[in-house]
């Protein structure tokens, strides 16, 4: 599979930044971030029209070939690791006619017309209709086909997030630039400013940020917003728009029975993301997710993720972590 950045000359350069996650496809792309699939059509008319009817023809042309891109590269969008949209639209005709009518339904988001060829840029949501037109219905949808994992006993933290740790994790997820300046207001940012110069010079650790926010993740463990899953060390993990979650014994962690149907649906199982400090900051997961690593992929199923027993029972014992998790509130960071 072969992710890139989006650069000027990509057909979806108009509608993406410089680090969403796309892959391209032909005539067209699927940004996995954006959640939205481009395909771009093109037609033309015969000569011997008048100008106006020319175009008019020509747009037409370029729509019918506009949807019929979008249907076959819609048809690739892998929704699990044994799952394509192909899968169940062939399998299932009634899936078949929802999806072509989602397809029709797609809207042109750019034109040009130039030396009568009309081209279109056609742009359609992967969550929502297309979803809820290819996702079984919900008394059909089976997520865990695993024994749910035994929750861990863990002692649960009372205290509340304080303004000090907000003003904390706002300062690690922001980009720093070397003429900006740190500014403290107030004396519980100097008070734990100075800990952290204290316990660099103590500790001296390699990576200060993930240090400092493994350590806000445990305070704050009563209270997470998200479920955030670096998997960029992960080199052959395919994206999908539901991937699984397990544990190193295969348990299924996400989604499980307890995953909000509609939730999956009109938002997507996950979104993706290139850099760990902007999928922090990604409404899905913000303000304080919960940060678990990838390990590999699960037996050969490549849109299956493993993470660590200790992790899985970290989500599992925080209620919190547990509930944003299950109304699709997970972020995976790939690699390059």
């Amino acid at each position: 599979m072969k992710l890139l950045i989006a650069v000027c000359l990509t057909v979806t350069s108009f509608f993406s930044t410089a680090d969403e996650v796309i892959r391209e496809a032909a005539n067209g792309s699927v940004n996995w971030s954006q959640g939205v699939i481009y395909a771009q059509g093109f037609g033309t008319a015969r000569e011997g029209m008048p100008e106006a009817q020319r175009r008019l023809l020509a747009r037409r042309a370029a729509l019918v070939d506009g949807q019929r891109n979008l249907l076959e590269i819609t048809k690739g969008v892998r929704l699990t690791s044994m799952t394509k949209v192909v899968d169940q639209i062939v399998d299932q005709s009634t899936m078949a006619t929802r999806v072509q009518g989602v397809i029709r339904g797609a809207v042109p988001v750019k034109e040009h017309y130039q030396n009568d060829i009309y081209t279109v840029t056609m742009a359609m949501s992967i969550g929502g209709e297309l979803l809820n037109a290819v996702l079984p219905k919900p008394d059909e949808l089976v997520f865990n086909l695993n024994p749910s994992p035994t929750k861990a006993v863990w002692q649960r933290l009372s205290q509340r997030i304080n303004p000090a740790f907000i003003w904390l994790e706002n300062q690690l997820v922001s980009k720093s630039y070397a003429s900006q300046s740190f500014i403290l207001n107030g004396q519980d940012e100097a008070d734990t400013a100075r800990r952290i110069i204290a316990w660099i010079e103590q500790s001296r650790p390699n990576d200060v940020t993930s240090a400092l926010r493994q350590s806000l993740n445990e305070y704050a463990s009563g209270e997470f917003s998200g479920l955030l899953i670096d998997a960029s060390g992960v080199n052959d993990f395919e994206l999908a728009t539901i991937p699984t979650i397990r544990d190193t014994e295969g348990r299924v962690i996400y989604p499980s029975d307890e995953t909000s149907y509609a939730d999956i649906a009109n938002k997507r199982g996950v979104s993706y993301d290139f850099d760990i400090n902007d999928a922090v900051r990604n409404a899905r997961v913000a303000q304080v997710p919960m940060i678990v690593k990838a390990m590999n992929t699960y037996e050969g199923l490549p849109s299956d993720l493993v993470i660590s027993t200790d992790a899985a029972n970290r989500i599992q014992a925080s209620d919190s972590a547990r509930r944003a998790m299950n109304k699709a509130g997970v972020m995976i960071v790939v690699a390059l």
